[in-house]
């Protein structure tokens, strides 16, 4: 049986290397908790008609941006991390990706660097696997801010390196415009659908574009050609999903933690309906309790029609439909 984690042997070895090293305290611990992402961006020369320029748009880059999360890291009194036990309650099916993040942020810890951080990580299994919706409960509940974007079809790599300054609509890369949307240096970045990238690249490879983005020592010192600037990208945190790995090539598989997951069993079924309830509850932010009741039966057809899809996605379909359907029996008073 293959190792779960998929971790090559020789990177394997270094991480061993770096956690003998941090034992005998011969490798400097940071105490930073806030990150200058560039130190200036260059002026537009072009005029504007009623725009702001792309200094004044992304100003907040220029000033200290804090390093999220320490009350993720929080541990309860069972010893488990406050982010960890909510994840693993809501998707007890996924126990080794969530181990892998464990580790990482326990590291993190142990470190005292007391915010999120993990290696790029990509979630590999069939559709319907809770593979996104893990992503985005981890990404929502890290309270680092983070930026979904969609892998599907992509063919233009600046969509993910920025578009310089020439181009009729100029952008810098995504984790920079992330980190200025969400006001945190270390926002978490969700591409989903890895493994389907457009196979007609001409603007360039997306997939090839990762490899410098999401590796700590270039990304520590990215030239943003538009801002005009070097650029402080480390502290992002990636996390991918694919169906397979088939697409995607050595280079880039040997910078991930790659994790193959399976789909929930019907005994999970509790658990992920109770997911779904709360995540339903904060997208419309209200209590779970202010929700409307699912109509009679509807959460016997529910769990029925689960245990033949066993597919997240299927169900959240179906739960946000019956949710809709029961709305239409309710009146909410208005505040």
């Amino acid at each position: 049986m293959s190792d779960p984690y998929d971790i090559p042997e020789y990177e394997r070895a270094a991480m061993d290397r770096v956690v003998e090293a941090l034992r005998a305290r011969r490798i400097a611990i940071p105490t930073t908790e806030h990150i200058t992402v560039c130190q200036s961006i260059e002026p537009d020369t072009r005029q504007f008609d009623g725009v702001l320029q792309i200094a004044d748009r992304f100003t907040a880059l220029t000033r200290p941006l804090p390093l999220a999360g320490a009350d993720a890291l929080k541990a309860q009194a069972n010893g488990e991390l406050a982010i960890v036990a909510r994840l693993r309650t809501d998707m007890p099916w996924l126990g080794v990706a969530i181990d892998l993040i464990d580790d990482q942020l326990r590291t993190q810890l142990w470190v005292g660097r007391p915010w999120i951080a993990f290696r790029p990580m990509l979630l590999v299994g069939p559709p319907g696997a809770g593979k996104t919706h893990l992503a985005r409960l981890l990404a929502t509940r890290a309270g680092t801010g983070h930026a979904v974007f969609s892998m599907a079809g992509m063919y233009d790599a600046s969509l993910l390196t920025g578009a310089p300054r020439s181009y009729t609509s100029p952008s810098p890369s995504f984790p920079a415009v992330a980190m200025c949307q969400t006001h945190t240096a270390n926002p978490i970045l969700v591409g989903d659908e890895l493994d389907k990238v457009a196979t007609d690249r001409r603007m360039g490879d997306p997939l090839a574009a990762l490899l410098t983005l999401i590796e700590p020592v270039t990304a520590r010192a990215y030239y943003d050609k538009c801002l005009l600037a070097e650029c402080d990208l480390s502290h992002a945190s990636w996390l991918f999903t694919a169906n397979t790995l088939d697409r995607i090539g050595t280079p880039l598989r040997s910078r991930l933690d790659i994790v193959t997951v399976e789909g929930p069993s019907e005994a999970h079924f509790d658990a992920l309906l109770a997911s779904l309830t709360r995540d339903l509850a904060s997208a419309w932010r209200i209590s779970p309790t202010e929700l409307p009741h699912l109509a009679r039966g509807a959460e016997d057809v529910l769990r029925k029609r689960f245990a033949r899809s066993r597919s997240v996605r299927a169900l959240k379909r179906e739960f946000h439909a019956a949710m809709a359907t029961g709305l239409g029996h309710m009146v909410r008073a208005l505040h």
